[in-house]
């Protein structure tokens, strides 16, 4: 006995190695198509699954037998759809490149899902064929003792038993159901073993045996609800309920035919709502309430339609030919059997098409037709006849009254038998379970040491990693900490030298320590370091923004020309100081219009040439400038000292010059290549070095540009010559601008000009003046009470106002500016007033007084009598420099105090709306009167609320804080 049981112990753990070996095997190999196909059948959205299987099986990757699969998948998910006719054509795709493929098993699968949509179909017949077909392949492939596909033809039995019922054929049912019982018995669990019994019962009904088939699915109700079988539980109901239906107990047939229809809607089951709602409209007839059964009749007629499900629709044309004979309506009950006939040929219905025999005979004998009810009863007896014997009811009903209702109590005794049976070699099995555990713990502890000898490894190659990684971080820690520290002590000698200079000569001044005559000396001296100071500080602050990514760009037309003579004018006097030759070298032509930063590329190129000639001792400086496609390119070229290759690696490195020695030599902190760098990348362009030590270097900055030709852009070669007497324009000009003091300041200006001014302080007032004067030029201000600019334009252009409208505001960021010209606005004119800018605007739309002469008279007079454009631009903005506007900045100062009270009673109610109106208010007027530490509190007031009023919490202690900051400024300005 021991040494039989040592036998069996050694092949099971012989059997368990192999098969772990195996199960390892197929995980590892597990192909892609298998891993594709789980994942899309795991989703919820069936389109969305159907529409990735068409895709998969359009892969040229795939062979026939992937294909296949790929073919049966699509047809399982267009039957969750309901669309059968698709999945019919589908599975067929697959059974053909199965068999191609030689794949029988495939085939089989195919052939089982085939017969299951040809059965909700209707199409009975054809399912049986595909059940068979796919039978064929399991019973040819079984062995005899092994369990092969023991399961799977017990299905199959199941399934085709369940079509010879609605056949009518119940004696092949009756084998069908005890092939697929005693598989379900010896190799199936208790849930396969109930779905027999179930279908049996279903069986039953058929025979018109209801009381057998009322007490096994009762048993079968209470057994599905023990395993929690939700569906089951709901088509057992139903079943039920139709045998109670039959036996004349409606109340408890419409009682659970309703329960069964509620969940199958619930869970929108089609296809079984529309067999209950059919089931319901019976049960009416039944009980002759007409109204309910056409109601529910027609509701199935529906369902059963959308969803291929003929049994149903055909049984459902059925209950209203019933429920219209009832009610006396002849002709509609002729129509609707008349269907149902035809649909029940159509799937060979048997039992259908006999009833329908009986319910036309009766039809033809009320409407008189005798002899057409006669033949139709005659051949409804003979179908009657025929139905019994094929039945075999007699036998059956003895066979099933005892057999079947015994099988109950054998399937319970079976169990009871099982579990004295396992009890026996209970003791045996627990041998080999220890067994296998005591093989499986010693094979865990060697995986484990294995294990974790091989994470002591990983973990000490990752600890000698980090270490290597933190030494070079500290290395790198080290050198920053230096650099830190050498840009401290930069910064604090770049600081000390301007002050020390500002503090000395104002000592001097306050002390009287200096003649009268050279105070505007020192004064110079004072402005000239804070200059400085200030651009160092802007650099700082520059480069904290760009690195805290909040630096905007203000994009807007240049005149590079211009820029070109500025950059001459600046170092041209430098370059003589140091007795360098200083050019610029173009071929652009003038003026050359581009849409770019100015203040940006100017800043740019400032820091390239200001470096070139103050790191030159002598030679010269040169700057090129070309065209490449659409980029600019400024080239800097000097004879100066030049880099190494190691200080050249560091050129743009923040708080980098090539040496102390440098920094002490010439002076500067460093950050001017950094900041250059940083602006040139947010510029989309790039800044490139080449150099060699003691022969100089060159730096080229490359730059994307729009060269921009249009007449809209070029204001200033637009303009005729003229005389150069005294310029007025003529015309009228609407203003409307909210900000009373701004109001008033550019009215002036205007008005200064020559032209008649109509002011207007809201943008319904603006609406409402343009319509009535229809000036010339509109200036709309973008925030305003009561209409706003931008709404404002709207209404005038549906107005059908065409004049040209400008965006006359202060929010002159790029992205602003780009919205208000996307809207339609003709251009953008930023506060404060740019004046010759305004001017150009101004003069492209309205003439001079002293115009009269023709332009080409005036061409023929003589050429030093004629202003060329920017000298006419200059002319204007000189006489405007020299309008009085002292009242204007005196009202403003007066009026800062009802600002204040404003402010103050906006802080108490925080009122965070209307202190942000009212600081975009004041930082506009502030510039525009030269108020400018009032205008930056004011602006970054209104900059933090807009920043805190998107997020769900804004800081009202900082607004609070900066608004008793702005009302400090206006406090300085009252005293002054």
């Amino acid at each position: 006995m021991m040494q039989r049981l040592t036998q069996i112990i050694l092949l099971f753990f012989l059997l368990t190695v192999a098969s772990l070996t195996t199960v390892d095997k197929t995980w590892a190999q597990d192909s892609q198509l298998t891993k594709k196909l789980i994942e899309i059948n795991k989703k919820t959205d069936k389109k969305a699954a159907l529409e990735a299987l068409l895709n998969l099986y359009k892969s040229a990757e795939l062979d026939s037998g992937e294909k296949a699969e790929v073919s049966l998948n699509q047809g399982k998910v267009l039957f969750t759809l309901h669309q059968y006719d698709q999945g019919i054509d589908a599975v067929n795709n697959a059974i053909e490149l199965a068999h191609e493929s030689n794949h029988f098993s495939l085939k089989a699968q195919a052939h089982k899902m085939l017969g299951i949509l040809y059965y909700y179909q209707g199409e009975l017949k054809s399912a049986l064929k595909a059940y068979q077909a796919s039978l064929v392949y399991y019973q040819t492939n079984q062995v005899d003792d092994i369990n092969n596909f023991a399961i799977e033809r017990a299905n199959l039995f199941n399934n085709v038993a369940l079509v010879y019922t609605y056949l009518g054929e119940s004696d092949l049912a009756l084998v069908n159901y005890q092939f697929a019982e005693s598989l379900y018995t010896q190799y199936g669990d208790e849930a396969d073993q109930i779905d027999v019994r179930y279908n049996i019962a279903s069986l039953l009904i058929s025979l018109r045996r209801y009381d057998s088939a009322i007490d096994m699915l009762k048993v079968i109700i209470d057994k599905r609800i023990q395993l929690n079988d939700s569906y089951g539980i709901a088509s057992a109901r139903a079943d039920i309920g139709i045998a109670y239906k039959h036996s004349g107990q409606f109340k408890l047939g419409k009682e659970n035919i309703l329960a069964a229809l509620t969940y199958f809607q619930k869970h929108d089951y089609t296809h079984d709502i529309a067999s209950q709602l059919h089931n319901m409209s019976e049960i009416y007839n039944d009980t002759f309430d007409v109204e309910q059964a056409i109601l529910y009749a027609q509701q199935a007629l529906i369902v059963s339609k959308e969803v291929g499900h003929q049994k149903a629709y055909a049984g459902s044309l059925q209950s209203l030919a019933k429920a219209y004979f009832y009610s006396g309506d002849l002709v509609q009950a002729e129509q609707y059997i008349e269907r149902s006939i035809a649909v029940g040929q159509k799937i060979d219905y048997q039992t259908l098409l006999t009833e329908n025999l009986s319910i036309s005979s009766l039809i033809s004998a009320s409407q008189q037709q005798f002899i057409k009810a006669l033949s139709e009863h005659q051949r409804y007896e003979k179908s009657y006849l025929i139905t019994s014997n094929n039945m075999l009811n007699d036998k059956l009903a003895e066979f099933e009254s005892e057999q079947l209702s015994q099988k109950i109590v054998d399937l319970e005794q079976r169990r009871k038998l099982q579990i004295l049976q396992s009890a026996k070699v209970e003791q045996q099995r627990n041998i080999i379970i220890l067994t296998l555990i005591l093989v499986l713990v010693v094979a865990f502890f060697i995986y484990r040491r294995y294990l974790e000898k091989r994470l002591t490894q990983e973990l000490e190659l990752r600890v000698k990693q980090r270490t290597h990684e933190l030494e070079d971080l500290t290395i790198e820690l080290e050198k920053a900490n230096q650099v830190k520290s050498q840009f401290l002590a930069n910064m604090s000698h770049e600081i000390r030298t301007p002050l020390t200079a500002i503090v000395g000569h104002a000592e001097a001044i306050i002390h009287d320590d200096i003649d009268k005559d050279k105070v505007h000396e020192d004064i110079e001296v004072i402005h000239g370091n804070s200059l400085h100071l200030l651009e160092l500080i802007n650099d700082i602050l520059d480069l904290s923004r760009i690195e805290a990514n909040k630096f905007e760009l203000e994009v807007q037309p240049l005149d590079l020309a211009e820029l070109i003579q500025d950059l001459s004018h600046t170092f041209t006097s430098q370059a003589q100081q140091k007795q360098l030759d200083f050019t610029i070298e173009h071929q652009l032509p003038a003026p050359f219009i581009i849409h770019i930063d100015s203040l940006r590329l100017k800043q740019i190129l400032l820091n390239l040439c200001a470096n070139a000639i103050k790191f030159t001792e002598s030679g010269q400086v040169m700057l090129s400038i070309t065209q490449q496609k659409e980029e600019l390119v400024f080239t800097v070229t000097d004879t100066g000292i030049g880099l190494s290759e190691e200080h050249l690696a560091q050129v743009f490195e923040i708080f980098t010059q090539a040496d102390n020695s440098i920094s002490r030599r010439f002076g500067g902190s460093g950050l001017g290549l950094t900041l250059s760098n940083q602006l040139a990348k947010l510029m989309s362009g790039n800044i490139e070095v080449t150099s060699e030590l003691g022969k100089g270097s060159c730096f080229c900055l490359t730059l994307p540009y729009q060269h921009d030709t249009d007449d809209s852009v070029n204001t200033l070669t637009d303009l005729p010559p003229v005389e150069s007497s005294e310029i007025f324009f003529s015309g009228k000009i609407l203003l409307a601008e909210d900000h009373d003091d701004n109001r008033r300041l550019i009215a002036r200006l205007l008005t200064s000009l020559g032209l008649e001014v109509i002011v207007a302080s809201n943008g319904k007032e603006a609406v409402k003046l343009c319509v009535e004067h229809q000036p010339d030029l509109v200036l709309l201000d973008i925030q305003m009470p009561e209409m706003d600019g931008v709404e404002a334009f709207k209404v005038l252009r549906a107005l059908g106002c065409n004049q040209p409208i400008y965006a006359l505001t202060a929010n002159a960021m790029s992205h602003e500016v780009s919205q208000y010209l996307g809207l339609g606005f003709t251009g953008h004119l930023k506060k404060p007033i740019e004046r010759k800018l305004f001017i150009a605007t101004i003069a492209k739309y309205f003439t001079a007084h002293n115009e009269k002469i023709s332009f080409t008279d005036q061409k023929n007079k003589s050429a030093e009598h004629a202003l060329t454009p920017n000298e006419v631009v200059n002319k204007v903005d000189k006489s405007l420099s020299q309008v009085d506007l002292s009242d204007l900045v005196a009202e403003f100062k007066a009026n800062l105090s009802n600002d204040k009270r404003d402010l103050i009673l906006y802080s108490d109610n925080d009122d965070i709306k209307k202190i942000s109106y009212l600081a975009h208010r004041l930082a506009g007027a502030a510039q525009m009167f030269g108020f400018v530490e009032l205008n930056q509190a004011a602006k970054e007031l209104e900059t933090i609320i807009k920043r805190e009023s998107m997020t769900d919490k804004p800081a009202h202690l900082l607004i609070g804080e900066l608004t008793h900051c702005l009302i400090d400024e206006i406090n300085l300005i009252e005293q002054q």
